[in-house]
């Protein structure tokens, strides 16, 4: 459940023949007459899909026409398929073990009729990977701003932060551990990109408080199929990371870059193992945050000069001029130790300049912002 890579939703489509139809309307609203086949474009006619929400689970499945590569049009069911429909079994995530009860939930409703070996079969797309962790929202907080201090910088607008709502303790449910006003609730978390506008080298992945989601979002699902969890810590601490593999462009790209993504049907996915799932998902933040680069620090000084030099180089990093750099001499009393020091100093972080040219120029940049910042009234402490 924690910190492994779990399939938690895709899209999967089924060829036609392969379901049976047991209320027409589900198809009779999508049919249409095309005279010459030179009319047809990537799909027929989208119908409404069909949709029905039970005790928090969302089922959703249409007809839809793609063209084949000799301009055949091939027909399909879609199938919106999300690890809600595992029910009590939500955290396990989708899996070969689990997947009779998401094909039991389809055919509940008479609609359609679809077996397992079928919709294993299916073609699949729009793949949400997740990979779940505890973590207190304090310390959320601090890696949250940690990504905000380490991004590239012509990726820095696709990622966007989503504050918190107020909270307030409700009276008639003092055990609560965590609550939130579902009016006002908008998460927090943030987002990497837009599921509609990602691409190969700029995915869609986002962050987001979980146990936060499924107490005011999935309020529902969560009374009807986890209520054990309604006043458990863990939707206190519990902090969701999606990945999606868009389509079959995307798993290309994913296989070029040496990942296990060689999976075309749903039955192939669910043979993914989890570790290769979770490489798969891990490889979206990298897309927009800066990769640690192998530090610059001498090996050759002495052990305390090692230390001082790291820290000195994080600080850079981080926005420090050289007089904040030097700052902590002001604190030594004596004048001929204060200048002693301040020469060390400077000795070590000219050496970090001499060795590191973009942390020489990271340095004037701090440098430059900091005397701005003093020139409008503003003083760094």
């Amino acid at each position: 459940m924690f910190n492994t890579g779990l399939i938690d939703s895709l899209r999967v489509r089924v060829k036609m023949d392969k379901v049976r139809i047991i209320d027409r309307r589900v198809v009779d609203q999508y049919l249409v007459y095309y005279p010459n086949s030179d009319e047809l474009d990537d799909d027929l006619k989208n119908a409404p899909p069909y949709t029905k929400i039970w005790q928090g689970i969302t089922y959703r499945f249409f007809p839809k026409a793609y063209i084949d590569g000799k301009k055949f049009a091939v027909e399909y069911m879609v199938f919106q398929i999300s690890a809600k429909m595992l029910r009590s079994k939500y955290f396990e995530g989708i899996t070969l073990d689990n997947v009779d009860e998401i094909v039991k939930g389809i055919n509940m409703w008479g609609a359609i009729k679809i077996t397992r070996e079928a919709l294993l079969d299916g073609l699949v797309a729009d793949i949400d990977i997740c990979i779940n962790q505890l973590i207190d929202y304090k310390s959320l907080e601090t890696a949250f701003a940690l990504i905000r201090q380490f991004p590239m910088a012509s990726k820095k607008p696709l990622i966007h932060f989503i504050n918190k709502a107020a909270m307030t303790k409700p009276k008639n449910d003092p055990d609560t551990e965590i609550w939130i006003e579902p009016q006002k609730v908008k998460n927090y978390g943030v987002d990497f990109n837009k599921r509609e506008k990602a691409t190969n080298s700029t995915p869609y992945c986002k962050i987001y408080h979980k146990g936060w989601e499924l107490q005011t979002k999935s309020s529902d699902f969560l009374y009807y199929n986890l209520d054990r969890y309604n006043k458990n810590s863990l939707l206190k601490n519990l902090v969701r990371y999606e990945f999606t593999v868009k389509n079959a462009k995307h798993k290309a790209y994913l296989c070029e870059k040496g990942f296990n993504a060689e999976f075309k049907t749903f039955k192939d996915l669910l043979k993914i193992p989890a570790d290769d799932l979770r490489a798969i998902a891990m490889s979206g933040i990298g897309h927009y945050l800066e990769k640690r680069v192998k530090s610059s620090v001498s090996e050759d000084l002495k052990p305390m000069d090692v230390m001082i030099q790291f820290y000195q180089e994080n600080l850079i990093k981080l926005g420090f001029d050289r007089e904040k750099l030097y700052g902590f001499t002001y604190l030594i009393e004596c004048p001929v130790q204060r200048s002693r020091s301040k020469s060390h100093a400077k000795k070590l972080v000219d050496d970090l300049e001499n060795r590191d040219s973009n942390l020489k120029n990271k340095l004037m940049a701090n440098e430059r912002a900091t005397n701005f910042l003093t020139n409008i009234g503003f003083q760094i402490p």
